[in-house]
């Protein structure tokens, strides 16, 4: 009793002001934390626990061999296996559990015994993690009985249900049962977190050190009372945004610069548009010059660090309109704090000489770039939106990048007829899945076919240039076991990219005649070309080289335009142009 009265008290820790909950609070709380500040405060009534809700999981159980009701002997390990499938969801666990790779292979290379072994150490380790739940879960209740108000786990239980629009009477039956709180407590708590978040929002806007984000998604309104006649305006169109604070040093002087841009734009009336620099795709192949030395280094990486989102409240606005992008950029930054200037009556900064950077896909550029063009007549900066700097979305290029790749390589029918074809790998690696990468794969297969597909075709391209070398090499295996040296890894891996990577050499192969010419091994050339690139483009997307985004996204611009997806190629180059040419160094 005196162990739970410690944990239940003010002093434990563990009290949770749903009235005046706080985000800090929901990021900070954790399970295991709350199981080690238990056991540490409460262990007799922990170990007591530990012994009920694990009586017939002994370890001696599972060692020591036992008989069945037929006098036959069964081991420990054959006990533990068949134990699993009735105390655990294996289904449930696969899908959670992070794979442990060595274990893994050990396991696939070991003897039976040492495969149970494994399983078992497995199987002992998610019954440890449910039980250690099990004792949270009834402390808290015993907590809660002694205390209303220590109620921690209860709490992010609760805000958890209402976040997945559990029903109402499902959380009341939790909250009586103890694991949850009321309905009524809920809703006090998100609108304590709604306020937070509306004075975050304020805060980040008006230090104009902020971005904005915006997207549109659908929401259909199902009515639950059955009407005579049948609604088609449940479809609801709307905006959600965010905004997230710049990071790197950047200061407001650096963005104080949208007087500057006005005066060298195509859209200002009062500037002679020949008098400005045309500049084309050539002139990007200018920057970066440091990239065409083989060095794995990076060219211009973005320090690592966490950057906090803050969610907008979400906006009845379709943007997928001129109209409605406008109303989006103006919703958004009423929410941010910041008004139109001239506007005395609102306490907003004067956002007049300073720019503002919004990220979205290629449709929201090409609406907010129509905007611009529009409103480009009127007087002042706030009505013509010279504030608004569009960034494109690098995950959008990604898709039209790998999308470009299927539609070189797997939608011509001619593209699918030899065997050094892509779709051969496809027979291969997803052979209940060819007719899905015929039509409309998606995003994630192809994704994942580049680079497994890519993995392959790189290890044959080892394996018969090793063997060309050493005929006794008649495998990668043989290779291996005579423990190459990283300058001889090195060597072999830049005459692979010379012979099996298309280069400046291909155009006086296709100029040969047709009797010398090896088509297949053309084809072969570009394929490899393009999954490296895209390998490397995303490879530097993750680790946050923008140098090498920026110099990766300069051959995929006449890639993009000779597949048909010219909005891509033409809106990435105006965008690489734009920070080389024409912003300021503080905006870049």
């Amino acid at each position: 009793m005196d162990e739970i009265k410690h944990l239940s008290s003010e002093e434990a820790g563990w009290h949770f002001g749903a009235l005046h909950v706080t985000t800090k609070q929901l990021e900070a709380f954790s399970v295991d934390d709350m199981a080690i500040d238990m056991a540490l405060c409460a262990p007799a009534l922990w170990d007591l626990l530990g012994f009920l809700l694990g009586a017939d999981r002994h370890p001696a159980m599972l060692e020591n061999n036992l008989e069945d009701a037929d006098g036959d002997t069964m081991m420990g390990g054959e006990l533990a296996v068949d134990s699993m499938s009735t105390a655990v969801d294996d289904s449930y666990w696969d899908t959670v559990d992070t794979i442990d790779l060595e274990g893994f292979v050990e396991g696939l290379t070991s003897a039976s015994s040492g495969t149970v072994a494994l399983e078992l150490d497995k199987w002992q380790s998610r019954c440890t993690a449910i039980i250690a739940i099990k004792h949270v879960v009834i402390l808290s209740i015993l907590m809660q009985g002694t205390n209303q108000k220590s109620n921690a786990l209860q709490s992010i239980l609760g805000i958890f249900l209402q976040s997945v629009h559990a029903p109402q009477k499902v959380i009341d039956t939790l909250s009586r049962i103890g694991i949850s709180i009321s309905c009524n407590t809920i809703n006090a708590a998100i609108r304590s977190l709604s306020a937070e978040s509306q004075n975050t929002l304020h805060a980040l806007g008006q230090s104009m050190l902020a971005c904005y984000a915006y997207d549109n998604f659908d929401v259909d309104l199902k009515s639950q009372v059955p009407l005579a006649k049948k609604s088609n305006d449940t479809l609801k169109h709307l905006t959600s945004g965010l905004l997230f604070p710049l990071q790197h040093g950047i200061t407001l002087n650096d963005l104080k610069c949208s007087e500057a841009l006005w005066r060298q734009s195509m859209l200002n009336p009062d500037v002679d548009s020949f008098l400005l620099p045309k500049r084309s795709w050539k002139d990007l192949l200018s920057i970066h010059l440091e990239s065409m030395i083989p060095d794995p280094e990076s060219i211009d990486k973005i320090p690592l660090v966490q950057t906090p989102l803050t969610a907008a409240r979400a906006m009845d606005i379709n943007n997928s309109t001129v109209t409605g992008n406008i109303q989006a950029v103006v919703s958004l930054l009423a929410q941010g704090g910041v008004h139109d200037p001239a506007d005395t009556n609102l306490n907003s900064p004067d956002i007049s000489q300073h720019v503002v950077l919004f990220h979205g896909d290629l449709g929201t550029g090409e609406r907010l770039q129509a905007a611009q063009l529009w409103w480009s007549i009127e007087a002042t900066p706030w009505n013509r939106l010279q504030h608004v700097i569009f960034i494109p979305s690098l995950f959008h290029l990604k898709m039209a990048c790998v999308d470009a790749i299927w539609r070189l390589f797997l939608q011509p029918l001619t593209a699918r007829e030899d065997e050094t074809s892509l779709m051969w790998d496809v027979t291969h690696l997803r052979p209940k899945e060819t007719g899905i990468y015929c039509s409309k794969p998606g995003f994630r297969r192809m994704h994942q076919l580049v680079g497994h597909a890519g993995i392959c075709r790189r290890l044959d391209c080892w394996r018969v240039y090793v063997k060309s070398k050493n005929p006794n090499y008649m495998s990668l295996d043989a290779f291996a076991a005579s423990e190459p040296t990283i300058n001889i890894l090195q060597d072999i891996a830049n005459e692979l990219a010379k012979l099996y990577v298309a280069g400046h050499d291909l155009y006086q192969m296709r100029c040969q005649p047709c009797e010398r010419r090896d088509v297949q091994y053309e084809n072969a050339l570009i394929l490899n070309e393009y999954f490296l690139l895209y390998e490397e483009l995303s490879y530097a997307m993750n680790h946050g080289d923008i140098g090498c985004v920026e110099t990766c996204i300069i051959p995929w611009i006449p890639i993009l335009k000779a597949t048909g997806k010219h909005k891509y190629a033409m809106h990435m180059m105006n965008f690489l142009l734009n920070v080389h040419f024409v912003y300021p160094e503080g905006l870049r």
